[in-house]
């Protein structure tokens, strides 16, 4: 997502040139002749960058929604410069599409709601306002009830609920979201026979951001895909301040069922909860598009450096108080598309030993759905898939030189990114995983992954101007996260540098990358 200009070359046109045209023709000759390659670590087309990224975040896409128009557009949009660069489809017979079988649960907020019971008291909280029923696989689009059992933050709920070996007629309330401890979780509480579960989201924001995130309908993969954090079978709620409020109130809730400093044992809070959903399903056609740049050495062909982005982003929404309801991504993630075409572009121009695929996802938004797809059905087998590089966190407007490494601290793929981003001078820093982008279902497959994050340090800015820029473009999962011409592209040239020289990196090494720990929630 970053501007440089490097032009592709274009070819010389031959012909005869009369004599008295000679100079003008040696001139147009030598302007016409093809340029030599350009160094490596100046192949970033940024001016491509720009114009991916004006096409991808335009209002006729409608903001790429799972599943609509807008998002077909995107991916014929996609087929359309892969085709034009000469890299082909990774499917089968070339194909580029790889449709991914999705179900849409429309939910009518009328006849959803939920119910707390106290001794003879009833309360009613309605859909949309007060909760959002989280994603998960059709089996969590269910009715449950049961009495609620407070079970502290996630990092403490497997103690506190350790001594019950059932959970039958409970429904877990947790403070705050999951994240990366839902792997392990979910599928236990599961075994346990929980009724369902309650995230407590007391902030306003937060819950309004959570509520805009998720929009009016649940999707779901229409096929066996192993994800207990966003297809689980486990019914989740989120629950925003006035029912949180409600769940908690009358109780004490002790220090250690947040900090951890002592055991903490769930605490039962004497009052039921009914929750009932009712939505309407159809089938949704959507795709993940797929492309091949093959490796040069015939031995380590077969193997490949994936490199993942997803193209989808919310559609339209709540509208801002400019009433904008479209929600273009710019940064999430037609940034991250345009780096992927940019990065192929200078690959199939130079293709390293092993060869580089290149995931454009579907669904991202709605739970990792073409992801979690298709480690269940890859395209490359999961065991001759290296390592796989995803992009997907926003458009810095300055250079980064600091980054994390998300998964990093799971392979030797987080060493070998700090040790590229240090030829540059940069720092990088391998970190846990979270299920927050399209990396994680690789990762729960035991594939060798990392999520590049781009960090706060920016080369020449100052503090007070790195402020001034992020007020101006940090515009997360809101509609005025748009196209703009005085985006300052710097940024996103160096976001897919570094990710461009860490696959060159990966696909060169005569050893592939290992995994140094047991993919999340096998432990």
């Amino acid at each position: 997502m970053t501007e440089s200009s490097a032009r592709r070359p274009r070819p010389a046109h031959a012909g005869r040139v009369p004599a008295s045209a000679r100079a003008a023709g040696a001139l147009l000759a030598a302007l016409s002749a093809p340029c030599p390659a350009p160094a490596r670590g100046q192949e970033i087309d940024t001016l491509a960058i720009r114009a991916h990224t004006y096409f991808l975040t335009h209002d006729l896409l409608a903001g790429r929604g799972t599943g609509t128009a807008g998002e077909a557009l995107a991916a014929t949009y996609i087929v359309s410069e892969l085709r034009r660069m000469g890299i082909p489809g990774a499917g089968p017979g070339g194909s580029y599409l790889q449709p991914v079988p999705l179900k849409e649960a429309r939910i009518d907020d009328d006849g959803t709601a939920v119910v707390l019971v106290e001794d003879v008291r009833e309360r009613a909280f309605r859909s949309g306002e007060h909760f959002v029923w989280n994603t998960g696989g059709r089996s969590a689009l269910r009715d449950f009830a049961g009495q609620a059992l407070f079970a502290g933050t996630a990092a403490l709920a497997q103690g506190a609920l350790a001594g019950r070996a059932s959970l039958d007629g409970q429904v877990l309330v947790v403070l705050g979201t999951l994240g990366e401890h839902a792997a392990e979780l979910v599928p236990d509480w599961i075994r346990r026979g929980a009724e369902g579960l309650v995230l407590l989201v007391p902030d306003p924001r937060d819950f309004a951001l959570h509520a805009r995130s998720r929009g009016p309908a649940r999707l779901f993969v229409d096929a066996p895909v192993d994800d207990p954090v966003w297809q689980s079978d486990l019914p989740t709620l989120i629950a925003g301040p006035a029912l949180a409020a409600a769940l908690l109130a009358g109780t004490t809730i002790p220090p250690d069922a947040l900090d951890g400093r002592r055991p903490f044992a769930a605490l039962p809070l004497g009052r039921a909860l009914r929750a009932t959903i009712r939505a309407e399903v159809r089938d949704v056609a959507a795709a993940n598009v797929a492309a091949l740049v093959p490796g040069r050495d015939p031995a380590r062909r077969p193997e490949v450096v994936a490199y993942t982005a997803h193209y989808d982003h919310l559609g339209t929404s709540t509208p801002d108080e400019r009433g904008d309801s479209i929600y273009n991504g710019f940064s999430d993630n037609a940034a991250g598309v345009a780096m992927l075409l940019a990065i192929a572009d200078a690959l199939r121009r130079d293709p390293p030993a092993r060869s580089a695929l290149f995931l454009f996802f579907t669904g991202e938004e709605r739970g990792l759905l073409g992801s979690s797809y298709y480690v269940s059905a890859p395209l490359v087998p999961l065991e001759r898939t290296v390592a796989v590089i995803n992009l997907d966190a926003g458009a810095p407007p300055a250079p980064p030189r600091r980054w994390r490494v998300a998964g990093g601290t799971l392979s030797t793929l987080g060493e070998l990114a700090a040790r590229t981003a240090a030829r540059f001078g940069w720092t990088a820093e391998p970190s846990g995983a979270r299920p927050n982008s399209d990396y994680w279902p690789f990762l729960r497959r035991g594939v060798p992954a990392a999520f590049l994050i781009p960090g706060q340090e920016w080369d020449g800015v100052s503090r007070e101007e790195r402020e001034r820029l992020r007020q101006r473009w940090d515009r997360y999962h809101q509609p005025d996260d748009e196209w703009a011409a005085d985006f300052p592209w710097a940024g996103l040239e160096r976001y897919a540098r570094l990710a461009l020289e860490l696959g060159r990196v990966v696909a060169e090494a005569p050893d592939r990358p290992r995994m140094l720990e047991p993919p999340p929630g096998t432990r």
